[in-house]
Formats: structure tokens, C-alpha cells, sequence
């Protein structure tokens, strides 16, 4: 074998190797139960390509740490405690599905007392950093106000029921003013909502979730970080 066979071997070699674990490479997701009632389940057991892929904590207040899922579209399903040897995932046990395009994931889940299975039902975001990257604002409006303003150098028009991504309000780190109004109803007079410094850190995302509340305030927020992962 001449020395030029053997380097082309060893670079094919490698090539494969390398393409290998971009096949069986993995993904973070992180997962959050705001708004848990007292009597929500604190952990669940989460399946998927044919294995248990761990057991996390449902954390009230900020996004739990990594939990790791194969590549490719993988459908997740969540049960209470892991299953016994031999038995099937129940039918009516919590899922949601994973798109293989997506790098990062984040979890957020609510309440379901209709599951028989584990009471809660789990929604999926792309935080794929093309999509909802590092530095960016995921804001869901669960209220029935508007919103309205500006966010640093960004203007948002925020509807009820609605959800919008802000990528970088200031180019760089830093602090910025957020100055947001809620209208009520099409003829109601614009009230002030936030008026606020907010802080943009390009390793971490935010995601705000705007609330309901009984008048005359209409709604409230709460910002969850999510440390870049």
C-alpha cells in the first residue's frame, strides 16, 4: 500500500466517522411549567425512539436544565413514573412531536385535568438559534388585550392570543427602554403597561408571558430567561 493510498483511506475513514455522529448526534431541550396548579405533578417520565429518555423535574419558574433527544422528528410522550418492563405506553399519555429540523427545544406546559394519563398537555418551540436565538424575546400574549410599543429599537403590535419573536432589540449588549401600552377594547384609551430598562445578553433568550387578570388592569407578564444552551 503506497503512503498516498493510506492518507486517502485515513481522510475517508474519518469522513465516515464524522458523518456517523452527525446520524446519531443529540439535542437540548429544556421544559417549564409556569402557572402549575398546587396539585400539578412535580416530574415526569419522557419516551420517545422506542427508550426513556429521561426523568425531569416540572419546574414552576424557570426552564429546567438540558434534557437530551435524539435527531430526527421524534414524537415524545410523557407518563408519571417509568414504565414496567414489557408494558406499552398508554394511548391517552401526553405527546408532542419534535420536527427533525429543530436543534433546540423548549417545553412549555399546562394543565389537562381531562388526561387520564398524566394530567397535563406539553407545546413545543423552535429555539433553534435561526429562529428564537440567543439574545430574542418570545413573547405570548394569553391575554384578550392588546399590546402595543416599542421594545429597544423594535416596534411590536401584539395581539390577543397571539405570539411574536424579537430578535435583538439593541445590536449589541446592554440595557434598553421598554415602553408598552394595552388597549382593552378597539375604543378604550391606550393604558400604559411596561415602562421598564430591560437587559439583552446575546447568550440568553427570554420568554414573556403576558396573563390575564381581572379589570381594571386586564393583564400582567412574567419573563422567564433561558440561559443559552
Amino acid at each position: 500500500m503506497t503512503k498516498s493510498t493510506s492518507i486517502l483511506r485515513w481522510i475517508v475513514g474519518s469522513m465516515i466517522c464524522l458523518l456517523s455522529g452527525f446520524v446519531h448526534a443529540e439535542r437540548p431541550l429544556k421544559i417549564l411549567y409556569f402557572q402549575a396548579p398546587a396539585d400539578a405533578p412535580e416530574k415526569a417520565c419522557i419516551y420517545g425512539a422506542g427508550e426513556m429518555l429521561g426523568e425531569t423535574e416540572l419546574p414552576r419558574y424557570n426552564f429546567s436544565d438540558n434534557i437530551i433527544i435524539p435527531k430526527g422528528d421524534v414524537l415524545l410522550r410523557f407518563l408519571p413514573q417509568p414504565l414496567a418492563e414489557d408494558a406499552k405506553i398508554p394511548k391517552a399519555a401526553p405527546r408532542v412531536r419534535i420536527p427533525a429540523g429543530w436543534q433546540k427545544i423548549l417545553l412549555l406546559v399546562a394543565q389537562d385535568k381531562e388526561n387520564p394519563v398524566l394530567p397535563i398537555r406539553v407545546k413545543a418551540i423552535n429555539a433553534s438559534d435561526g429562529v428564537f436565538g440567543p439574545g430574542s424575546i418570545y413573547m405570548m400574549n394569553l391575554s384578550k388585550i392588546r399590546i402595543g410599543g416599542t421594545v429597544g429599537d423594535k416596534q411590536l403590535d401584539l395581539r390577543p392570543n397571539s405570539i411574536e419573536i424579537i430578535k435583538n432589540p439593541i445590536p449589541g449588549n446592554g440595557f434598553y427602554p421598554t415602553k408598552l401600552y394595552s388597549l382593552a377594547t378597539p375604543r378604550a384609551r391606550p393604558q400604559r403597561f411596561i415602562k421598564q430598562m430591560w437587559e439583552k445578553n446575546a447568550t440568553t433568550r427570554q420568554v414573556l408571558f403576558i396573563l390575564p387578570k381581572p379589570p381594571p388592569q386586564h393583564a400582567t407578564y412574567y419573563c422567564a430567561p433561558v440561559p443559552e444552551f
